[in-house]
């Protein structure tokens, strides 16, 4: 993929970017600042305070990105609704300090509760306001964010219904673009795998998923016998106790990471993958072409991971594996099934790409350029 050198209008503008908080919208609003700094634009990301953010903007030193100390919405008669106000009503005044320091046209959130104080900021500061959803169900803070939007973009067509607003469009959901670009690396030398091993990928999240480390390593013995080799992204909580689980069955090939900054290297190498059913992941999952077992997170809200995978289960690119049910056998059977039948897994591959929208970045920045 290439962008022009040039802005996409005649003068080049500020963009605030909120996207942080989760994984899930911290790198398609990494994507997309890519592509409007790459035209020439200014952007600025903001960001929460989470390690998860930090690891990320660590990553992009290209770009700039602003802390604001941003709170998950409470239950209404929440004590804890109190200092959500006050943190609301100062990210408030903060954004629209640096929305009339920089003279900011656009604002686009990439969901959640990150992204309300921008887009209020936004919307009383006369700015062009966006939201993006990109799970196949909103979620409550997304639902409050489109009453301050201009347009609501959505990842994903299924999403559209549940949106009560005049302008929805489904754009995709945006890769970074250090993954569109072609892997001349060797990814395996990277990560210290073997070369000519079916490789297993296993993507804890950016917060840590408990349920599917603790059935991965559990089996870690059966996925030996099946001459596999695995790259274990853990999430930073996680690291300690499944790095020492593999050091248990040295017989198994395992690469542990606690986060990865060369996605597009662990995608490349990779025959199947275990996943939560997060957007973000399920965008890049499709991009590469990458088959997968995909276990929703249970306590999302509205359960809404279980809607995502259920999409990708229909397409025949994904198997569902509800985490209730999720076993060390029923786990092996399932990657014993894919990775040792060539057909099964070119057909999950085919499938998968079918689903991916790979100019999401791009046609996201050309929307929120317009005049």
């Amino acid at each position: 993929m290439t962008f022009p050198d040039t802005p996409s209008s005649s003068h080049p503008i500020h963009a605030l970017v909120a996207c942080g908080g989760t994984g899930g919208h911290l790198f398609p609003g990494i994507a997309v600042a890519e592509v409007l700094s790459a035209r020439g634009h200014d952007v600025t990301l903001l960001i929460s305070q989470k390690k998860i953010d930090e690891l990320a903007a660590s990553g992009h030193p290209h770009l700039k990105f602003e802390k604001m100390p941003f709170l998950a919405m409470p239950k209404p008669w929440s004590p804890k609704m109190i200092p959500f106000l006050w943190g609301l009503w100062k990210g408030l005044r903060d954004c629209r300090k640096l929305i009339r320091k920089h003279q900011t046209q656009v604002v686009l959130g990439m969901g959640g509760f990150t992204s309300l104080a921008p887009l209020v900021a936004g919307w009383l500061e006369k700015c062009r306001t966006y939201i993006h959803e990109s799970n196949a169900v909103p979620g409550k803070a997304n639902k409050v964010n489109a009453r301050f939007s201009k347009t609501v973009l959505t990842g994903l067509e299924a999403c559209n219904k549940h949106f009560r607003h005049k302008d929805v469009r489904t754009v995709g959901t945006p890769v970074r673009t250090g993954m569109t670009k072609p892997v001349t690396e060797d990814a395996n030398g990277f990560f210290n795998l073997e070369p000519g091993r079916k490789t297993l990928l296993v993507m804890g999240g950016s917060q840590g998923a408990r349920g599917v480390n603790r059935a991965v390593t559990t089996a870690a013995r059966e996925l030996a016998a099946l001459g596999l080799q695995v790259l274990h992204i853990t999430g930073p909580s996680e690291y300690e106790e499944v790095k020492s689980a593999y050091a248990a069955v040295p017989e198994l090939k395992a690469e542990v990471i606690s986060f990865c900054h060369r996605m597009e290297l662990a995608y490349t190498l990779a025959d199947l993958a275990i996943a939560r059913s997060g957007a973000s992941s399920l965008t890049e999952l499709a991009f590469f072409g990458v088959p997968s077992l995909l276990v929703p997170y249970p306590f999302a809200a509205d359960d809404h991971q279980t809607r995502n995978a259920e999409i990708f289960d229909r397409a025949g690119a994904s198997r569902l594996m509800p985490e209730s049910g999720l076993t060390s056998e029923t786990l092996v059977k399932a990657v014993r099934e894919i990775l040792l039948d060539k057909s099964a897994a070119a057909r999950m591959s085919a499938a998968a790409q079918s689903l991916a929208v790979k100019e999401s970045a791009s046609v996201i920045a050309d929307l929120i350029c317009e005049r």
